[in-house]
């Protein structure tokens, strides 16, 4: 890991040489403005490049490496700030260190989609090649294969978040390809909750057991032991009432999971989705996933919530077909995404402006009528 300081009197600038000297790769950690003893504005900015994005760089000695590692952390720690507080001075300043024009409508493309400025920064130069993006604070998980090695998927989240209806996605999926898959769930609280799920168990011929207590995870643990892929569902919370996420957590740990993974509703507003991943953090979740991304005109807010989270990135889900619309996210589905929210989005500005110039030439005609 290389962390370098950078100064200028102007924050394009610093960035500039940001990526003149570390190159695309680096990640923006900070950046403050300060006054100097003669009363002239600086910007100081601190970077980091991974040295596995960077093959050619020398390691540094080993304590080096660890005080870069610790300064790393503490410097991650305010990228969610960050993230979220951009002004439009600072979104002007990063959009004037990008070369080329091409570059910066991508920049530009890449903000109207919800990706923040210094994300957007980073991002741009793939996005304008419409490259598969690449982010060194952007994780990705590694696709399961159940006909090689048992997995055991629990998924927690919001309530209304779309799990229920992922899982049902996925076992549909993985049945029809032959796997033995079973379906759990902890969601015993709520009246109907495991309803949808009991009902595809039945369809697909798959077993199917709800847990309302510690007690039950050996039964449990008998039934699924010939499955491939066993699916946990569990019961939604929110940032108001977390406590159903505390009370199942005793019963998760007993489940032997492989994947933990937190869905999050694309729909969900961007600050709600950032306070969700705060409540979230230490509850032991290895994933992070996606759902209803055909309910928003603001893709790239899982972009931010992504890195903010630390976790790699799993499924998406976008749609309510079952077992079609959705997939594994990676750098060219999610760049594809970007690309065809994107266009649908100039299509209906297209379409507005069209109907409001008939609109328009609807009234200029009324209004010529009346005169005559």
């Amino acid at each position: 890991m290389q962390i370098k300081s950078f100064s200028a009197p102007k924050l394009h600038e610093a960035l500039a040489l940001v990526r003149q000297t570390l190159g695309p790769d680096a990640v923006i950690l900070d950046r403050t403005e300060s006054k100097l003893v003669s009363g002239q504005s600086v910007w100081n900015v601190h970077a980091a490049l991974d040295y596995e994005a960077s093959p050619q760089a020398k390691q540094p000695p080993s304590h080096q490496a660890n005080e870069a590692a610790l300064s790393l952390e503490a410097s991650m720690q305010r990228l969610e700030k960050i993230a979220t507080s951009l002004s439009y001075r600072d979104t002007e300043e990063y959009r004037q260190a990008l070369v080329g024009m091409g570059v910066r409508d991508a920049y530009d493309h890449l903000l109207s989609m919800g990706v923040s400025a210094m994300n957007a920064f980073v991002l741009a130069e793939d996005y304008a090649k419409q490259a598969p993006i690449q982010m060194p604070t952007l994780r990705w998980s590694t696709p399961i294969n159940p006909k090689r090695k048992k997995a055991v998927l629990l998924f927690s989240g919001a309530s209304g978040a779309g799990k229920s209806l992922l899982i049902a996605k996925l076992a549909t999926y993985y049945s029809l390809k032959g796997v033995a898959v079973a379906l759990l769930s902890t969601d015993s609280n709520r009246i109907g909750g495991s309803a949808v799920l009991s009902s595809y168990a039945d369809v697909l011929g798959i077993p199917f057991s709800v847990l309302r207590s510690a007690e039950d995870v050996g039964h449990a643990q008998a039934e699924t032991k010939s499955a491939q892929l066993v699916l946990i569902d569990s019961e939604g919370w929110n940032n108001r009432h977390a406590s159903a996420l505390r009370q199942q957590m005793d019963i998760w740990q007993q489940l032997a999971c492989t994947h933990k993974i937190l869905l999050m509703s694309a729909s969900m507003d961007e600050v709600d989705g950032l306070a969700m991943l705060e409540r979230a953090n230490g509850s032991g979740f290895t994933d992070i996933a996606f759902s209803k991304l055909d309910e928003t005109s603001k893709p790239g807010k899982i972009i931010n919530w992504a890195e903010a989270s630390r976790m790699p990135m799993s499924y998406c889900s976008f749609g309510p077909e079952v077992p079609a619309q959705m997939g594994w996210l990676t750098p060219k589905a999610l760049t594809a995404i970007l690309i065809k929210q994107y266009r649908q989005h100039l299509e209906s500005q297209e379409q507005d402006a069209q109907a409001h110039g008939s609109l328009v030439g609807q009234a200029l005609s009324t209004v010529k009528e009346k005169i005559a």
